[in-house]
């Protein structure tokens, strides 16, 4: 089973649109990592996406602050995602809320799968911890035992490999290191009681490694592999809308540079 593996898709619809024709035929199953809405034109549009297609989504920290939620307060964000949060509350639509009302906060497992864990941010922190280092990411594979585990929140794409060296004596020596994900080649997932991955997408929406191009990856669960995708998208299609709708003039510059 092929799987298309989406996250921080932030109410970009445009940017949606382009990867999943990009990806078209290629996948039997959608995998969404959370964040759907937030700092986009078009929070509705990519909800619905998400109701019809994806066969699991998990709560992001976005989501959660739409639907103001107790546990994050707005005012730890940022001004201009702040303003954003408080604009999508009013698009949103009762339907629109009432599903992301049900997604799940804590990691999950799909349904096609025992060996692969999916949470938003991190399996310690499901919400809101971001992992961006291999310190951050050895003691997140300490909260889970599961082979792979799928990430977004950082809004870059990212490989973190788990390796347990038995060591002459057996005592065993715990190393975790980043890889570059490479796009567009399909990377061989080397995985067991010794080898351990966590993966992470990048962003559909609002991709921040200095590349525009909208951010995803294909997760092949038979041959075990997962290749990271990029596609343009018309930024300015996006933009223009954020103009309409007014929302702040940082978000909208940004999306040119992917920063």
């Amino acid at each position: 089973m092929r799987v298309l593996v989406i996250s921080d898709i932030h109410a970009n619809y445009v940017a949606l649109e382009a990867v999943v024709q990009d990806a078209q035929d290629e996948y039997d199953r959608v995998w969404c990592l959370g964040d759907v809405v937030g700092y986009g034109p078009q929070p509705n549009e990519c909800v619905a996406y998400v109701r019809e297609h994806a066969a699991i989504c998990v709560m992001g920290n976005h989501d959660w602050a739409v639907l103001g939620r107790p546990g994050i307060d707005i005012h730890d964000f940022n001004p201009v995602a702040r303003e954003a949060v408080l604009w999508t509350r009013q698009q949103l639509s009762e339907e629109h809320r009432h599903f992301l009302e049900g997604l799940p906060a804590e990691p999950i497992h799909p349904p096609e799968t025992s060996e692969v864990l999916v949470t938003h941010a991190s399996p310690r922190e499901p919400v809101w911890e971001y992992i961006l280092t291999p310190g951050i990411a050895l003691e997140n594979f300490l909260c889970f035992d599961d082979p792979i585990c799928l990430v977004g929140h950082t809004h870059k794409p990212a490989i973190f490999q788990w390796r347990v060296d038995p060591g002459d004596e057996g005592t065993g020596t715990v190393t975790v290191e980043a890889l570059l994900p490479a796009i567009g080649t399909p990377l061989l997932l080397d995985v067991g009681p010794t080898h351990r991955l966590i993966l992470n997408p990048g962003s559909v929406g609002q991709p921040r490694d200095n590349d525009p191009r909208a951010a995803y990856a294909l997760l092949d669960l038979e041959a075990m592999t997962w290749e990271q995708r990029r596609v343009s998208y018309p930024v300015e299609l996006t933009q223009s809308l954020m103009r309409s709708a007014g929302l702040p003039r940082r978000l909208i510059d940004r999306l040119s540079y992917g920063w």
